[in-house]
């Protein structure tokens, strides 16, 4: 009579060690899982504004005024003997002033000023309201308006300044990448107050 084939007592502990540490790892792999949450993007750095100026001052560029310190500032090559264009860059905020500069006589005056109030007014489309801030130097022969638009627009800030009889120079921001209004909201109280020291200083 044959005897029944028996597990070895050594050979049963070495397979319920094996299937026990199986169930070990599933249960890890099961606790460690989480749902994942897409992360928003995140909005760039956003320091204190530094009260810092310096003059903007070229020989072949007909005016001087002042810009903070933290920006810089570039002439356009392909302005004309008499039209320029100038960018004021802010790196930290990725955001440009660019500007403009052009002569006005008698003729040309009362189109020039028509037009840069159309650029303006031309975003009424998406702001949600446009604000107008008037500022007049008699003494200087400086008159300037400086625009604020609310909303999701393409530009939050624009200005233009005069001395009504021989310039026009108007500025507006953008900024390089889309942007939220909540979001920068900060950054244009900055700029905001630059495009004022800017015109207050502004001078031929």
């Amino acid at each position: 009579m044959k005897k029944k084939n028996k597990i070895s007592r050594g050979t049963y502990h070495y397979g319920f060690g094996i299937l026990l540490f199986i169930l070990l790892i599933l249960l890890t792999i099961i606790g460690c899982r989480q749902d994942y949450t897409p992360k928003p993007d995140g909005y760039f750095r956003i320091d204190p504004h530094q009260q810092i100026y310096q003059t903007v001052k070229k020989p072949e560029f007909p005016l001087t005024f002042e810009i903070p310190q933290n920006a810089h500032w570039l002439i356009d090559s392909t302005h004309t003997s008499s039209t320029f264009w100038l960018n004021i860059i802010y790196p930290r905020y990725n955001a440009t002033v660019y500007c403009s500069y052009l002569p006005i006589d008698e003729k040309n005056k009362t189109r020039l000023f028509t037009e840069s109030k159309d650029l303006v007014y031309r975003h009424g489309v998406k702001a949600e309201k446009i604000q107008a801030q008037i500022y007049e130097n008699p003494e200087r022969h400086l008159y300037a308006t400086l625009y604020s638009l609310t909303g999701n627009t393409a530009t939050p800030l624009q200005f233009t300044a005069t001395d009504s009889t021989s310039y026009l120079f108007r500025g507006a921001l953008y900024f390089n990448t889309p942007t939220q209004s909540d979001s920068i909201a900060p950054v244009i109280k900055y700029i905001t107050q630059d495009m004022i020291h800017l015109i207050e200083t502004l001078q031929p």
